[in-house]
């Protein structure tokens, strides 16, 4: 008797491990101060030496890990990066922001690429600024966030090969997604 409700609670214990173990497996929730979103299956961080293998980056020097977004994931060869929420009244001005990228972006275009586009729009009860452009093979978002109250902004890029566009494109829901908690 003793021995059969031992292997039942075995069975139970690794019964809930193994769904609990694909539970977790199965979609993974970024969390940082201020923001909660759900990335999609298969979504996995990257580690620093992972970010060092990464096609065109270079080995990680003290001054890269400050400017380095802290949360890096890599979603089907397309990777994803979240700066913290920043909460100063400077970074939180989008069209200021915008500004600033469309400025950037003359460079791209006096050397005749002309990849770069720039919007700000309102999702949900947010704003975005998405910026879009391609440098040699890659393309690039770049987008900021901001809560309905314009005190929160998360910034972040999307990197992904350039024949992965339509690819890279639907993974803009992701931005969508970004739940501010305060």
């Amino acid at each position: 008797m003793c021995n059969e409700a031992l292997r039942k609670k075995i069975f139970l214990a690794l019964t809930l491990s193994i769904i609990t173990a694909l539970n977790c497996h199965a979609q993974l929730i970024h969390t940082s101060e201020f923001v909660k979103l759900s990335l999609p299956n298969g979504t996995y961080k990257l580690n620093k030496q992972q970010i060092n293998a990464l096609p065109g980056e270079k080995p990680v020097t003290k001054m890269d890990e400050q400017i380095r977004p802290p949360y890096i994931y890599n979603i089907d060869n397309i990777i994803l990066s979240f700066h913290n929420v920043n909460q100063d009244s400077i970074n939180n001005n989008l069209l200021g922001n915008k500004i600033f990228l469309d400025g950037l972006a003359g460079t791209f275009k006096r050397h005749g690429n002309n990849s770069y586009t720039s919007i700000i729009k309102n999702l949900n009860s947010k704003q975005v600024l998405i910026a879009n452009y391609i440098i040699n093979s890659a393309g690039y978002y770049d987008f900021y966030i901001q809560n309905a109250a314009k005190t929160l902004t998360l910034a972040g890029k999307m990197k992904y090969p350039k024949a992965d566009a339509a690819k890279a494109e639907a993974l803009n829901d992701i931005i969508s997604n970004i739940q501010f908690t305060k």
